[in-house]
């Protein structure tokens, strides 16, 4: 049976839902660390701590934000429909944060179980946990790779979904991978054989062949 793992931002939505806030309230500041990391120099975990270290604004003023632009993927609720129709497990690993993932999801009506780390604010900073993390890895915050590992032990078959550098690790072990951005030109480099696809749509008309 079929278990389909994806990412979030980027993925599911439209546009990096991180990005748009780190873009409205730390001008490009937040791409000095951001380059560290896409020229594989540090991890997830220092790249995230020290972008959102920038933002200084609360909580609500970044969620007004992300409830004015962050735009769901339209093709995503059907793949949702189609995959519980044919008994397909869906579920959510994320490098995001579940300040804006969780009321987002609710907003747009989706059910779906969540693996995404922590934002908690302490004297008007964030600090960000890690309840999914590899207590071997400091790399990255949310561990994919780990996840279709679970998943593959439980006799379940993983495909992948994602567009960015996090989601390198989980399509080196997944059993079918869908990628565009940044996932597609990482599996090129690698040779990691993937499904290129625009949204959702494409993976569901992929899959309903399977």
């Amino acid at each position: 049976m079929w278990h389909v793992l994806t990412d979030f931002d980027g993925t599911i939505t439209l546009e990096d839902v991180a990005e748009i806030l780190l873009h409205r309230f730390t001008g490009e500041a937040w791409m000095g660390p951001e380059r560290e990391f896409r020229a594989e120099r540090i991890g997830v975990r220092e790249a995230m701590r020290r972008e959102f270290a920038l933002i200084t604004a609360p909580p609500e003023a970044l969620l007004e934000v992300i409830e004015r632009e962050a735009r769901l993927d339209p093709e995503f609720p059907g793949f949702l429909e189609f995959a519980r129709s044919r008994g397909i497990g869906v579920e959510i690993a994320s490098e995001g944060l579940d300040f804006y993932a969780a009321p987002l999801l609710r907003r747009w009506g989706l059910d779906v179980e969540t693996r995404i780390n922590r934002a908690v604010w302490e004297d008007g900073r964030m600090r960000i946990e890690y309840p999914y993390a590899d207590p071997t890895c400091t790399l990255c915050g949310c561990c994919k790779m780990g996840r279709v590992l679970q998943l593959r032990a439980a006799g379940r078959r993983v495909a992948y979904v994602g567009d960015g550098h996090s989601d390198l690790c989980p399509a080196v072990e997944a059993d079918a991978v869908f990628a565009k951005g940044h996932l597609a030109d990482l599996c090129r480099r690698e040779g990691i054989a993937f499904r290129p696809f625009r949204d959702f749509g494409d993976v569901r008309r992929e899959m309903a062949s399977w």
